[in-house]
């Protein structure tokens, strides 16, 4: 059992067994209410019946408790409402309190982490299946405070689990990733930073990718590619701001994909010390290290390249629920046939390509065939098109995504402690109680400040920079959004 940091009684101080039966004297049968339990909604009306005759029900009445035994342990338990009367089954434990402690505190505590804990410590019986029965409930430890300091640390624990659920309910992890499209959609489209003039634009930056791509063929250093086809009006989903242009994924990078050396061939992979990287490691922001290893016989044999550092992988293959499904390698490493890889012709190109492709993923996805495993194809990954920005508005869209994108990370921070605190709320709160009796005064509760600037405000100050007005206006809507407030 968890060692409790506060003073204790037994419960069985405050609460007697109802073992009230329909069939007593005085109780008609006709159109009674059938209640079940469960762990999210309490004492609810379910009017299943396990027999047509409820003589042998219990009847439940108005501010009592009901529990099934083997359940209780995952919170399934209720407090009836006024005006309640009807039966639970048989196999129920109904019980109330003698008015000496808060009904509605004592329900808190028992479907708290630490109430669950000690149901699970008091209702093991070591065999499979443990159960809470009324003679385990009453040698539960039970906080000891008055009911006056109950009904007050009660206000707090409801104030405290309302703002907590809030948070939980707003950052959810889907919302953030609406918020991480968001980002990346206003990145690709011009629109999360203010355009200078003075920028040498993109169609310069073009000619000097193809100067250097036709140098690297000189040098036999990549093949010579099959011309890619012109870009129609109806492949440019938006349009572009000044200085931007259209091109295709192709013409900024190499892209090819690896092989797998052959499984029965141990020269290929014993002792092996270059890095082979699979689909299943694109779901790393970076891969750093490699699950497998090859030989330098194995390159050779069987037409392996060596990628160098901030190459892009790409997965090919499977239906990959991991953010983007797109990697950059930090070391030297070969791939199998299941990744493409995206060499940028010039290095400085990869921070905007890389967001890129996180952006277009599911897009590209949708291009791919097959069944319910569809596989890409390199041509329509070399052929898809690409907003191209002048390169020093590249380097401002990289850096402000990253600021975006840290402040995201926050917020999923910011879930992950939702969820600790709630779980904890209840011992934090009977600590800080007895605390102030010790001291005489405020202790803390939590490390969650309700009054403090919350994480979406932190992420549009921090983001504000020279943001364009009309991105600043939209992820101000987005952020409100997420956020459940008006805009």
């Amino acid at each position: 059992m968890k060692k409790l940091s506060f003073p204790t009684v037994k419960l069985g101080n405050f609460i007697c067994e109802v073992k009230e039966k329909v069939k007593n004297p005085g109780i008609s049968q006709d159109n009674f209410t059938v209640y079940g339990v469960t762990n999210t909604d309490g004492i609810t009306v379910t009017n299943n019946k396990a027999s047509d005759d409820l003589g042998n029900y219990t009847v439940l009445r108005e501010n009592q408790f009901a529990y099934n035994p083997y359940r209780v342990n995952v919170g399934s338990i209720g407090l009836s409402l006024p005006g309640t009367f009807g039966a639970v089954s048989p196999a129920y434990v109904v019980f109330e309190t003698n008015g000496q402690i808060s009904n509605e505190f004592l329900l808190y505590y028992l479907k708290s982490s630490l109430g669950i804990n000690l149901i699970k410590w008091y209702g093991d019986r070591g065999g499979v299946r443990s159960a809470l029965r009324f003679s385990d409930l009453k040698k539960i430890d039970f906080p000891d405070i008055t009911l006056e300091q109950q009904n007050k640390l009660l206000l707090k624990i409801k104030k405290l689990d309302e703002l907590l659920c809030e948070l939980y309910k707003n950052l959810s992890d889907d919302n953030i990733e609406i918020l991480r499209q968001s980002i990346l959609q206003q990145a690709v489209e011009g629109k999360l930073c203010e355009q200078d003039p003075n920028d040498e634009p993109a169609s310069v930056l073009l000619e000097k990718i193809k100067a250097e791509k036709v140098r690297l063929i000189a040098e036999k250093k990549i093949k010579k590619q099959k011309p890619l086809p012109p870009i129609s009006e109806e492949e440019k989903p938006f349009i572009l701001p000044k200085g931007w242009e259209w091109c295709r994924l192709g013409e900024l990078a190499n892209i090819a994909t690896g092989s797998t050396p052959a499984k029965n061939k141990v020269e290929y992979y014993m002792h092996g010390t270059i890095p082979w990287i699979t689909s299943s490691e694109t779901g790393q922001e970076y891969v750093s290290s490699a699950r497998y290893y090859v030989t330098d016989l194995a390159v050779k044999e069987c037409n392996l390249t060596i990628n160098q550092p901030h190459t892009l992988v790409m997965a090919m293959y499977g239906q990959g629920k991991t953010r983007g499904q797109i990697t950059e390698l930090a070391i030297p490493a070969t791939t199998n046939q299941a990744c493409a890889t995206i060499s940028c012709y010039m290095s400085s190109l990869n921070p905007y390509l890389k967001i890129y492709c996180k952006k277009i993923y599911q897009e590209i996805r949708e291009l791919a065939s097959g069944g319910a495993q569809p596989n890409l194809n390199l041509n329509k990954i070399k052929e898809y098109v690409v907003p191209c920005p002048p390169l020093l508005e590249q380097h401002r869209i990289s850096d402000k995504v990253k600021i975006f994108m840290q402040l995201c990370d926050q917020l999923e921070e910011e879930l992950i402690n939702a969820n600790l605190h709630s779980s904890q709320l209840m011992e934090a709160v009977l600590q800080e109680a007895f605390s102030i009796q010790k001291v005489d005064k405020s202790a803390q509760v939590i490390g969650f400040h309700p009054d403090r600037m919350t994480p979406k405000t932190e992420l549009l100050a921090a983001a504000r920079g020279k943001i364009r007005e009309d991105t600043w206006e939209h992820l101000c809507k987005r952020a409100l959004e997420i956020a459940g407030e008006e805009s």
